[in-house]
C-alpha cells in the first residue's frame, strides 16, 4: 500500500512538472510573439529607432534550438526582413549591414538553422550600398544551402532578392528573368500580393530592356493597379517610376511628365516616407522637364531631391541629382559652367557605368562647345570605353553630330569611322527594338483595351436591357416599341463608335509607316553625305560666319546640303514664311543665340526679339512654348510632326 502511494506521488510530481513546463513554454512563446507585434506596430507608425531596438531584442532572445518550430522560424525570419526594411525606410543602409553582422555573431539560430535566410537578407542589404561585389558573392551562396522548414514565402524572398541584387549585372539577365518568374509563382502560393507587385515591376523593366515594350507597359500598369487596390502608396510610387523610365527611354516626355506629377502627389500624401524613393520621385520629375525643354524648372526638383539624398549612399540618389543638375548648369553656361563641370566630374568618378558614361558625354559636349579640344577628346575616350566594355554595348542617346564634326575638322579619320560606326550600331539596335514593338502601338493597345472593357460593360448592360424587355413584354405594345427603338439607336451608336475607332487606328498605322519611310530616307541621305568626300569637305566649312563672309546664297547652299529636308518642311508648315524668318530658323538650327543672330543679320537685338515674337504669332505657338523646340522638331521629325507639336503645346 505504501509503495502504491509512493508511485502515485511520483507520477503526480511528473505530471505537475510537465504541466509547469508547458505553461512556461507557452508564456515565453506569447511574450515573444508580443515583442514581434510590438516591433511591427512601431515600424508602421514610423517610430523606426524604437522598432529597430525591439526587433533586435526579439532576435537576440534565447531560443532552444531543439524546440525551434516551423511557426517560430517563419516569425523569426520575418523579423530579420522587417529589421532590414526599417533601416531602408530610415535611409541608413550602412548601419543595417553593421547590425546584421552583430546579430549573426551573437545568434546561434542565424549561424545554424537560418543561415540561408541570413545570406539572402544580407545580400540584398549589401546591394543597397556601394558594395555590389560582396552582395553578389553572398547571394550566390543562398541556393547552395538547404532551406529548413521551407515555405513559399521564404522561397519568394530568396528568388526576389537574388533578382534585385543581380538586376543591373548584364551577365545575369537571363537568370534574373528566371528568378522573377519563380518568385511570382511562389507569391501565388503564399498570397503575398504586396511583394508580387514589386517583382512584377522589376520583370517589366527587364522586358523594357529587351525591347518588349508592350509587355513592359502591361506589367507596369498591372503593378500600379494592384498597389492602388491595396492602398500601397510605396508600391504605386515604384510602379510610376518604372512608367516614367519607360516613356523617357522611348522619348515620350509628355507621358513621363504626367506620371511624374502623379508620383509627386502620391509622395506628398504618404505618412511614412522612404527618403530613397521620395528623392527618386523628384529626380524623375526633373528628368521629364529637362527632356521637355523646361530647363529652368529642373533646379526646383533637383534641390528637393538633394536634401533627401544627404544621408544616402552616393549611388542611391545623389549621383542622379549631380548628373541632372550638372547637365542643366553646363548647358546654361556663364557663371554656372564651372560648378556644372565639377558636379559631372563627381559623377564620372563615383557613379555607375551608365551614369559615368552620361557624365563623360555631357563633359565632352561642354568642352567642344568651349573649344577645349584635348579635354573633350579625353572625355570621349572614357565614354567610349564605358559604353563598349561588355559584349552588350550600352546606349545613352549620344549626340553624334558635334563629335563627328569635331574629328572631321581635325581630319582624324579613325575617330570619324569609330563614332560613325557606333552611331550606325546604335541606330540599328534601336531600329530592331522598334521593329519588335513600337511604343505608339503599345499606347494604342492600352487605350483600345480600355475601350473594349467599356464596350463589354455596354454589351452587358444591353443584354440586361433585353432581358428586362422580355420580362416586360406583356405590359404594353407601346413600351415594347420604345424599348426596341432605343436598342436600335444604341446599336447604331456602337457601330459608329467602332468605325471611328477603326479609322483612328488605321490613321495611326499610316502615320507610323510614313514616319518609318522618312527615317529610312534620312538615314540614307546621311550615309551618302558621310561617304562623299566633297560633301564632307563642304560640311567642314559650314559655320554661321559664312552668312557674313560669302553672302546669303552661299550660306543657303551649304545649309541645304547639310539639312536638305528642313526648309521644305518649314515652308510646308508655315506657307507665309518670309525670307528673314527662314534665316532666323536656320540660325536657330545652328544653335545661335539672340545676340549672335543680331550680328549675323545686321539688326539690333531688340529687332531679333520682335522677329521671333511675330514668327511665333504666325505659327500660332502658345506663350510658354519654345521656338527652339518647334524648330528642332521640324529638323528631326517626319512630316506633319510640327503641327502635332503645336497642338501638344497648346493643351493645358
Amino acid at each position: 500500500m505504501m509503495k502504491k502511494n509512493i508511485c502515485i506521488s511520483l507520477c503526480s510530481k511528473k505530471i505537475l512538472l510537465s504541466f509547469t513546463f508547458i505553461l512556461a513554454y507557452c508564456a515565453a512563446s506569447v511574450a515573444s510573439d508580443n515583442l514581434f507585434e510590438q516591433a511591427r506596430m512601431l515600424q508602421r507608425d514610423g517610430k523606426y529607432d524604437e522598432a529597430i531596438d525591439t526587433y533586435k531584442a526579439y532576435l537576440l532572445q534565447p531560443i532552444n534550438e531543439d524546440e525551434f518550430t516551423k511557426q517560430q522560424m517563419v516569425v523569426y525570419t520575418d523579423a530579420l526582413v522587417q529589421l532590414m526594411n526599417t533601416y531602408q525606410s530610415k535611409g541608413e543602409p550602412e548601419a543595417c549591414i553593421t547590425t546584421l553582422q552583430e546579430l549573426f555573431n551573437a545568434s546561434p539560430i542565424l549561424q545554424k538553422q537560418c543561415l540561408r535566410d541570413y545570406y539572402s537578407v544580407m545580400g540584398y542589404a549589401l546591394s543597397r550600398t556601394e558594395r555590389m561585389e560582396e552582395a553578389e558573392e553572398i547571394t550566390m551562396r543562398v541556393f547552395s544551402i538547404p532551406l529548413r522548414h521551407a515555405t513559399p514565402e521564404r522561397y519568394f524572398r530568396d528568388y526576389a532578392y537574388a533578382a534585385a541584387v543581380f538586376y543591373s549585372n548584364p551577365n545575369y539577365q537571363r537568370e534574373v528573368m528566371d528568378w522573377c518568374q519563380e518568385a511570382l509563382l511562389q507569391a501565388e502560393q503564399c498570397g503575398n500580393t504586396q511583394r508580387k507587385q514589386w517583382v512584377t515591376a522589376m520583370l517589366g523593366s527587364l522586358y523594357k530592356r529587351n525591347g518588349r515594350i508592350n509587355k513592359a507597359l502591361e506589367l507596369f500598369q498591372q503593378s500600379k493597379v494592384e498597389a492602388q487596390e491595396r492602398n500601397d502608396d510605396l508600391g504605386v510610387l515604384n510602379s510610376l517610376h518604372m512608367l516614367i523610365d519607360l516613356f523617357l527611354y522611348w522619348d515620350v516626355p509628355e507621358y513621363a511628365n504626367l506620371y511624374a506629377s502623379e508620383a509627386i502627389d502620391v509622395e506628398k500624401r504618404m505618412t511614412a516616407k522612404n527618403p530613397m524613393v521620395s528623392a527618386q520621385t523628384y529626380i524623375n520629375k526633373g528628368r521629364a522637364l529637362q527632356q521637355l525643354g523646361e530647363a529652368d524648372s529642373v533646379t526646383i526638383y533637383t534641390e528637393k531631391a538633394r536634401e533627401l539624398c544627404q544621408s544616402l549612399p552616393y549611388n542611391s540618389g545623389m549621383v542622379d541629382v549631380d548628373l541632372l543638375h550638372g547637365i542643366y548648369l553646363t548647358e546654361k553656361g556663364g557663371d554656372s559652367l564651372n560648378l556644372g563641370i565639377h558636379e559631372l566630374q563627381q559623377v564620372a568618378r563615383q557613379g555607375t557605368a551608365v551614369n559615368r558614361a552620361r557624365a563623360y558625354h555631357q563633359l565632352a559636349q561642354t568642352y567642344l562647345k568651349n573649344e577645349k579640344n584635348d579635354m573633350a577628346e579625353t572625355a570621349l575616350d572614357s565614354m567610349y570605353m564605358l559604353l563598349n566594355q561588355t559584349d552588350s554595348p550600352i546606349y545613352i542617346h549620344v549626340d553624334y553630330k558635334p563629335i563627328i564634326n569635331h574629328y572631321l575638322k581635325y581630319r582624324n579619320q579613325p575617330k570619324v569611322e569609330q563614332y560613325t560606326r557606333m552611331m550606325l550600331q546604335e541606330q540599328q539596335a534601336l531600329k530592331e527594338k522598334r521593329l519588335n514593338f513600337n511604343l505608339i502601338d503599345a499606347i494604342t493597345d492600352l487605350h483600345t483595351e480600355q475601350q473594349q472593357k467599356e464596350l463589354k460593360i455596354m454589351q452587358l448592360e444591353q443584354t440586361n436591357q433585353r432581358l428586362w424587355f422580355l420580362v416586360c413584354v406583356a405590359l404594353s405594345v407601346i413600351i415594347i416599341s420604345v424599348i426596341v427603338a432605343l436598342l436600335f439607336r444604341q446599336k447604331k451608336q456602337h457601330k459608329l463608335q467602332m468605325k471611328q475607332a477603326d479609322d483612328k487606328l488605321a490613321m495611326l498605322v499610316d502615320e507610323l509607316n510614313q514616319t518609318n519611310a522618312e527615317k529610312e530616307m534620312i538615314s540614307q541621305e546621311i550615309d551618302d553625305i558621310m561617304n562623299d568626300k566633297d560633301n564632307r569637305q563642304e560640311l567642314e566649312t559650314l559655320t554661321p560666319s559664312i552668312l557674313l563672309k560669302n553672302g546669303e546664297p552661299k550660306f543657303r547652299q551649304r545649309f541645304e546640303l547639310l539639312y536638305p529636308l528642313f526648309l521644305p518642311r518649314l515652308r510646308e508648315r508655315v506657307p507665309s514664311i518670309t525670307r528673314r524668318e527662314e534665316l532666323l530658323s536656320m540660325l536657330i538650327v545652328l544653335k545661335q543665340d539672340n545676340k549672335e543672330i543680331a550680328e549675323l543679320l545686321a539688326i539690333a537685338p531688340r529687332s531679333v526679339l520682335m522677329l521671333r515674337h511675330r514668327f511665333r504669332q504666325k505659327i500660332g505657338m502658345a506663350v510658354d512654348s519654345s521656338l527652339e523646340d518647334f524648330i528642332e522638331d521640324i529638323l528631326k521629325l517626319p512630316k506633319n510632326s510640327a503641327n502635332s507639336y503645336i497642338s501638344r503645346t497648346e493643351q493645358p
